[in-house]
């Protein structure tokens, strides 16, 4: 009636998924659209869509999104392929890497920043990745990454 369709079109903006205070999730997280949690997550996060984290939010594990909007505490690698917010009361504890970020004053990274394409992968010390296995397996790794 008066032009208006009868559906009702889906807002993209509208949290999908919700994990409160309180609560805690292990394993693999998937996920559309918008996720919040403000409880914890212990395992990896994986989504084309946003995730909020809120103040009493946790993840431990690896984040890859879209887009991060963070407020909480963060133990594990970030990649996003379009921006990070971290907001006055984040704190990161790993590798972040996103073509986009604004990092607010109050911020904690202990890690790795790098601003690129998701698909570039972040190096240790400037080692490319064979030269960290290597490495890791007790094999004196080269100056040269090799």
């Amino acid at each position: 009636m008066f032009g208006r369709s009868a559906r009702k079109k889906p807002r993209h903006d509208a949290i999908t998924a919700f994990l409160g205070a309180g609560t805690q999730y292990c394993g693999q997280f998937h996920f559309q659209g918008v996720a919040r949690i403000d409880g914890g997550v212990i395992g990896d996060i994986e989504s084309d869509g946003v995730l909020v984290l809120g103040e009493e939010g946790y993840v431990e594990g690896r984040i890859r999104v879209a887009e991060l909007v963070a407020s909480g505490r963060i133990v594990g690698d970030v990649e996003a392929s379009r921006r990070v917010i971290l907001h006055a009361r984040a704190n990161l504890c790993g590798n972040l890497l996103a073509p986009a970020m604004i990092i607010e004053a109050g911020a904690v990274i202990n890690g790795l920043v790098r601003m690129g394409a998701p698909a570039q992968t972040i190096q240790v010390a400037g080692r490319p990745p064979q030269a960290l296995t290597t490495a890791e397996a007790g094999k004196p790794a080269r100056e040269d990454g090799n």
